[in-house]
């Protein structure tokens, strides 16, 4: 049980070093996007048309602003929430039988929705995805397994917010 909670509080302080240091990092311009460059003008970084979902409802769970698909379940036994005041921070591991690449796409649609904006994303063997919003960030990890699909959202303060 130790061990887990351990495991639990590396990656944790681990998507907090990412996004630390992607805040730290905000003054100078990003690398292109290999997701979004055009390969047909070279010009760079893309505008991907917007999607949208017709599906079910998504649903809220600890966090309020970051909707979830209704075919991924929660895994409380590896996530852990902490609330202090109005500041919640914390991460979430989920699963389901859903197309990794679905999910990316339903993330990148629904969160803007909700006020996050994309930062950054890498893709292929796992997905990751930054959103940021003016008092927090949040971290995606989405990744295949042989059965499910997993997904794990992490979301801290931003740097510059005292809490």
């Amino acid at each position: 049980m130790a061990g887990r909670i351990r495991k639990g509080y590396w990656i944790f302080g681990i998507c907090l070093c990412l996004v630390a240091a992607y805040g730290c990092s905000r003054s100078s311009a990003p690398p292109p996007n290999p997701v979004t460059q055009s390969p047909s003008s070279g010009q760079g970084p893309s505008s991907p048309p917007p999607q949208e979902f017709s599906g079910p409802r998504p649903q809220y769970l600890d966090f309020p602003d970051i909707p979830i698909p209704t075919e991924l379940s929660l895994r409380s036994k590896d996530s852990y929430v902490f609330q202090s005041g109005q500041m919640k921070m914390g991460f979430l591991t989920l699963r389901g039988r859903v197309d990794p690449n679905s999910l990316m796409n339903f993330f990148i649609a629904t969160l803007p929705r909700e006020g996050w904006k994309l930062r950054g994303q890498f893709r292929y063997s796992r997905t990751v995805l930054i959103f940021e919003k003016a008092e927090k960030s949040c971290v995606m990890l989405i990744k295949e397994g042989n059965i499910y699909s997993y997904v794990e959202i992490y979301v801290a303060p931003a740097p510059d917010v005292k809490w």
